[in-house]
């Protein structure tokens, strides 16, 4: 069970990472709302693998109560998210995962007019230009990935050590979360789509990536510190 848990949970976050991937290397002028609901349709099962995740936890959590397990499965589950990230790193593998995800979801959701979609070569790496932007954009998403991440995982461990407080830090990580969505959802994604408009957005999308890998291993680290 923990481990249905813990793949549900990677592919969520794997699913949100990749959109932007997506958004990136594949574009059709003519099709352009079209493709941007298809890509949302493909967004939307991160949510759905999420609630694979939370029942399962909160299963482990009140009805077996093995807070061991529930560490594993919390250590597995970032961990995963690191393996299941990596491969975006690759040119190839995310363009025809992109391209084999967007034409089954047209198949059952597209129209009758010809759907083209249009391959775009990634950008050459610029040497020695590393700005400060970049830095920033990095650290924003770092902190917003963190705390979504850390809001939807911890939750269930912390709660054997306060097993009266269940209410208060299902408040509290609730709160957590919106801070990492709210940074997520006016900070990273203007900037993301800001730059995949002007012709851009390679270096943008590697950094989002990385960022997101290393809050992750952050994650892993507390948990064994903290164990």
């Amino acid at each position: 069970m923990f481990i249905i848990a813990a793949i549900a949970y990677a592919f969520s976050i794997f699913v949100d990472v990749s959109v932007y991937h997506f958004k990136y290397y594949i574009q059709d002028s003519k099709n352009v709302r079209h493709l941007l609901s298809l890509i949302n349709i493909f967004q939307y099962c991160s949510r759905g693998f999420i609630l694979i995740f939370i029942p399962i936890m909160a299963y482990v959590t009140e009805s077996v109560k093995d807070k061991n397990e529930v560490w594993y499965i919390t250590v597995v589950a970032h961990f995963l998210v690191v393996l299941f990230l990596l491969p975006l790193y690759s040119y190839k593998f995310t363009y025809f995962f992109a391209l084999k995800v967007i034409m089954i979801l047209n198949r059952f959701f597209g129209k009758s007019k010809s759907f083209t979609l249009k391959k775009i070569e990634k950008q050459s790496k610029r040497q020695g230009e590393i700005f400060l932007t970049d830095w920033i954009l990095f650290a924003i998403n770092y902190i917003a990935g963190f705390l979504f991440s850390i809001s939807i995982t911890f939750l269930y461990y912390i709660n054997f050590s306060y097993p009266q407080k269940a209410l208060m830090l299902s408040s509290m990580t609730q709160v957590i979360n919106m801070f990492g969505s709210v940074l997520l959802i006016l900070l990273i994604d203007p900037k993301i789509m800001g730059a995949i408009d002007d012709g851009k957005g390679y270096k943008e999308i590697k950094i989002l990536t990385t960022s997101r890998i290393l809050a992750h291993i952050t994650l892993v680290l507390i948990l064994f510190y903290i164990q």
